[in-house]
């Protein structure tokens, strides 16, 4: 899933937490004050996340091996295939297999469903022909950038909270693009 999707997803679901929290929030309504109790906790208890994906950065090499071509013999753009694959880092570190899940991995080729180095790798190869290819951050998950960084109220993240989270540096929060990282808490 390209990354620009996958921010988008993760906000969406922060978003639809935060909706559920407002719902439960049981401030006063009838004080008047509830619009000054929602603005202060707005300017303050900010939660910075890094929402670069946990491989930005990162090179990384890949063992595919075609399983399956829907139609034709060679894999070309557009091609429905399956693939098994491992994923390591530059030190051999596994981070990724489906021999692991026992399932091959189902994608168009070319459609941008995979990272960019691997969906050009497999254009041109048959069924049963393996192949090693080792992908520099930007043709897998970019680089690691500031620039993704994304900042939160602590009432945007209080689904996590009602979770068992903690919003504090280190805690990690799942979400659909993979578990985000608190950088930084403003009191």
């Amino acid at each position: 899933m390209k990354k620009s999707i996958q921010i988008l997803l993760a906000l969406a679901l922060i978003s639809t937490l935060w909706a559920c929290s407002m719902k439960n929030n049981n401030l006063d309504t009838n004080t008047g004050n509830t619009m000054k109790k929602q603005q202060k906790s707005q300017s303050w208890g900010m939660i910075t996340l890094d929402t670069n994906h946990p491989l930005a950065g990162k090179t990384l090499t890949f063992d595919i091996e075609i399983m399956k071509i829907a139609s034709g013999s060679v894999v070309a753009s557009g091609s429905k295939i399956e693939v098994n694959y491992l994923g390591t880092l530059e030190d051999g570190t596994k981070f990724d297999s489906s021999y692991d899940r026992g399932e091959t991995l189902p994608f168009t080729a070319g459609a941008g469903q995979m990272i960019k180095g691997f969906d050009k790798a497999v254009i041109g190869m048959k069924v049963g022909e393996k192949k090693k290819i080792t992908l520099p951050p930007e043709e897998a998950y970019g680089e690691h950038s500031e620039k993704n960084y994304q900042k939160f109220t602590r009432e945007q993240l209080q689904g996590f909270v009602n979770a068992g989270y903690k919003l504090e540096v280190g805690e990690e929060l799942p979400t659909q693009m993979g578990n985000l990282k608190i950088i930084a808490v403003e009191e």
